[in-house]
């Protein structure tokens, strides 16, 4: 929620109102949206012209969906006499100004920024889940931690949160560095370093450069929340003056899993531990992984000075996350993993581990239908390869569809896996038609062999749209 006020001071006159009647500085926007699809009643219409699509060709939409204003880089025609049409030089440059006069105006929020290679939509949801246990809490609305979503979802804040919880990505380093610039974070969580979005920083040692950025950002009031376990991160420690708070599963984290027990794919139990208070937990998302999230999650309560039991209450009402770790119905009455949201070699091997210590019927096979991994660059052959290796260890059959998705398969058979337990379906992912018809060949294959003992993983970048695999599955 934020007014017309907070535009014009944050743009600092270089604002131009449009509208038939003297607009209020007053005015309320409820939120801002630069997709028309999404506008509801009070909402401000953020035009944006990209690369194939100009949002001015749909202010009058969105002024039809119930959008009061628009920001915007020139006026159109069409709308209601009453429209505000703000025009402006740069409107991703005015959102940002917004953004940060919003956030200036409500200093007793504490922003909680997230970053890391992996898992930082499910920790958001985590901390929130959390944090809304002691108090209203704002969060990151699906994966939105880019220099348009990032402030998007700040526009969204009312007066009565107490915390914001910040989803932060980053493509390039000093990203996060110019997005704390519009809102710099109290708290900084950095869940992993891993290799995604590889081809655009070129190393891990730069994407770890990157994720730093968060934790450098911060105050000496601050708090860095870091990953003991990932040794990336937790070197992080030396670049802050603001307080650490570790959380992992090694003796030395400060909040600390111990004493892991449970069912890999439907919960692992374990024994929360900070400054000598213990209490049991039982989650019900998969996977070891789970276990580091939910720990993060704890960290932050804890920081927010949360007794353990109202933690522990809402760690175990955590549910795996949309398309992250869901048990759906299989082919033939197998249990498919829906893990399709995206993926990178870290995760992939991540759940592919889970499946390898789930209980199963004896007679029970692993599968993995993986997709390509995207945004690799040069890396791409290495890492699919790799990914490979290792699945041949953890899974009984390899399905692989796209271009580079073959290196899973030679990688895999050069770890030990039967080359009749190995499929590839090549499709390019610019040739839609393509792509479709190599996923319905994977649907009759896991159709035809799929017993209903069987555990079935779906995984790919999320460019590979998986969904239609998995409508192709339960059809």
């Amino acid at each position: 929620m934020f007014t017309l006020n907070d535009i014009l001071q944050g743009t600092a006159g270089k604002a131009r109102i449009v509208s038939h009647a003297a607009p209020d500085p007053h005015l309320v926007f409820h939120s801002a949206h630069h997709d028309n699809r999404q506008i509801v009643p009070g909402d401000l219409f953020i035009a944006l012209k990209g690369q194939r699509v100009d949002g001015h060709r749909f202010i009058a939409a969105a002024a039809r969906a119930g959008a009061i204003g628009a920001l915007c880089t020139e006026e159109v025609a069409d709308v209601p006499e009453d429209f505000i049409q703000i025009i402006v030089p740069d409107v991703v440059e005015a959102l940002h100004a917004t953004a940060r006069t919003r956030t200036q105006r409500q200093p007793e929020t504490t922003y909680i920024g997230i970053t890391g290679s992996n898992g930082k939509t499910s920790t958001k949801e985590a901390v929130a889940t959390v944090l809304e246990r002691l108090a209203p809490t704002l969060k990151t609305q699906a994966s939105y931690n880019t220099e348009i979503g990032f402030p998007l979802t700040l526009l969204r804040l009312e007066e009565q949160h107490r915390y914001a919880v910040l989803e932060m990505g980053a493509q390039w380093v000093g990203e996060l560095a110019w997005l704390c610039t519009i809102t710099r974070p109290d708290w900084s969580l950095i869940t992993n370093v891993g290799t995604s979005h590889i081809e655009y920083f070129g190393s891990r040692e730069r994407i770890a450069q990157a994720k730093s950025e968060l934790v450098q950002a911060l105050t000496p009031d601050g708090i860095a929340i870091l990953n003991y376990d990932d040794h990336r991160v937790r070197a992080m420690s030396t670049k802050t003056q603001a307080r650490i708070l570790s959380y992992g599963t090694a003796e030395d984290a400060m909040v600390r899993a111990s004493e892991i027990g449970g069912d890999t794919l439907l919960g692992r139990s374990f024994t929360l531990t900070y400054q000598g208070n213990q209490t049991r937990i039982q989650l019900h998302i998969p996977g070891e992984h789970g276990i580091t999230i939910a720990l993060a999650a704890a960290a932050v309560g804890l920081a927010a000075g949360m007794p353990m039991e109202q933690i522990k209450s809402a760690l175990e009402e955590l549910r795996a996350f949309k398309r992250r770790g869901e048990l759906k119905a299989g082919p033939n009455g197998s249990t498919l993993i829906d893990d399709s949201y995206n993926a990178n070699r870290q995760s992939i091997v991540a759940i592919a581990k889970t499946m390898h210590e789930a209980h199963m019927d004896s007679t029970g096979k692993r599968w993995a239908v993986l997709g390509d991994i995207l945004e690799l660059g040069s890396y791409a052959r290495e890492e699919h390869y790799e990914t490979g290796k290792e699945l041949a260890e953890l899974v009984d059959y390899v399905v692989a569809i796209g271009e580079q998705a073959r290196f899973y398969v030679e990688g895999a058979i050069a770890a030990g896996m039967p080359e009749n337990n190995a499929y590839y379906y090549s499709a390019r992912l610019e040739n839609p038609a393509e792509l479709e018809a190599a996923k319905r060949a994977v649907a009759d294959l896991l159709k035809d062999q799929v017993k209903s003992s069987d555990l079935v993983l779906l995984k790919a970048s999320l460019g590979l749209g998986m969904d239609t695999l998995l409508a192709l599955l339960q059809a």
